[in-house]
């Protein structure tokens, strides 16, 4: 029983060690090598091949960095690597991608310069040359490109300025509200494509004038405006009182006594008047005949009409 037990062993040891055989080189199972032997240059060229075949970019990028990591003097995965750079520089979608790559191949020339021998000083420069080349062509069109962002910038700068220049005087010749107000909201708008960091001197002094102007302008209209609503307010409230006073002297004998109807259209015709928004002329008015009618009701009439004006909500003007 022993000795069938050992050769059992024997013929699966056997098989074990022509598996290992077979498998050989480098195979890359889940991104780790699993090899019968330390694999030489030829083992990770062929591995690098099959999977190049096989369309396995990420699996091939993955032997090929470990090939120059591991043989960095030579010269064939020198090539592929620099090579695989230069194809990377025609497929990059970003700056930032185009970038990385140009340090990727910094990487390896400087790696493989200091590795390399003499015999390698041809191919080194002729790589280290296609590289300058492929940044000096990239940084030069970046450049232009920059360059025409930012003269287009200057245009629009310059396009803003006479924008907010021409809707200051718009502002300057209104007394609409609604539109002063638009205009305002528009000129605001406009203000923030502007970049400050490329207006010249003189664009400079008309952007500080134009702001200027806005702010005293918006100061000088606010205080035109709440002049011209405070004036609409007085002479409507003098028409009210108008009307009040009119209505009480046609109906004095109904209207002054007790359990009348006065404090109600006392409320309809004056009771929201809010009496902080009154010029002199109209004060005076309010007080004549609001104390005319006063005078004149009974006592306990007084009462009511007191506590109905002083309860009314009043009104508020949005300046």
């Amino acid at each position: 029983m022993t000795a069938l037990l050992i050769i059992i062993a024997v013929l699966l040891g056997y098989v074990a060690y022509r598996l290992i055989l077979r498998e050989g080189g480098i195979f890359l199972g889940p991104y780790e090598f699993k090899f019968r032997k330390d694999p030489g240059p030829d083992e990770f060229l062929q591995r690098l091949k099959e999977l190049q075949q096989g369309k396995q970019d990420f699996e091939s990028r993955l032997v090929l960095s470990a090939a120059t990591s591991k043989f960095p003097n030579n010269i064939e995965f020198f090539r592929l690597a620099m090579d695989k750079v230069f194809t990377d520089l025609k497929t990059a979608q970003t700056e930032k991608e185009v970038e990385e790559i140009f340090t990727r191949g910094e990487s390896l020339i400087k790696e493989f310069g200091a590795a390399s021998g003499t015999d390698s000083i041809s191919l080194l420069t002729e790589y280290s040359k296609r590289l300058v080349q492929a940044q000096e062509e990239f940084y030069s069109l970046r450049k232009e490109r920059d360059l025409e962002i930012e003269r287009r910038q200057r245009e629009r700068n310059e396009e803003i300025l006479k924008e907010l220049e021409n809707i200051l005087e718009g502002i300057r010749a209104s007394n609409d509200e609604m539109a002063i107000r638009d205009a305002m909201n528009n000129a605001a708008r406009l203000e923030t494509g502007m970049d400050l960091s490329l207006v010249d001197e003189s664009q400079n002094e008309r952007y500080r004038d134009v702001k200027n102007g806005f702010y005293k302008m918006a100061e000088e209209k606010v205080e035109s405006l709440r002049s011209a609503r405070y004036s609409r307010y007085n002479r409507k409230a003098i028409e009210r009182l108008k009307k009040l006073l009119d209505e009480f002297t046609e109906n004095e004998k109904e209207l002054s006594k007790s359990g009348s109807s006065l404090p109600v259209t006392l409320k309809e015709y004056i009771g929201t008047l809010n009496t902080s928004y009154f010029d002199g002329p109209t004060m005076q008015y309010f007080n004549y005949v609001y104390g005319y009618i006063f005078s004149l009701i009974d006592e306990d009439l007084k009462f009511e009409v007191t506590r109905i004006m002083a309860e009314t909500e009043k009104d508020t003007l949005d300046i």
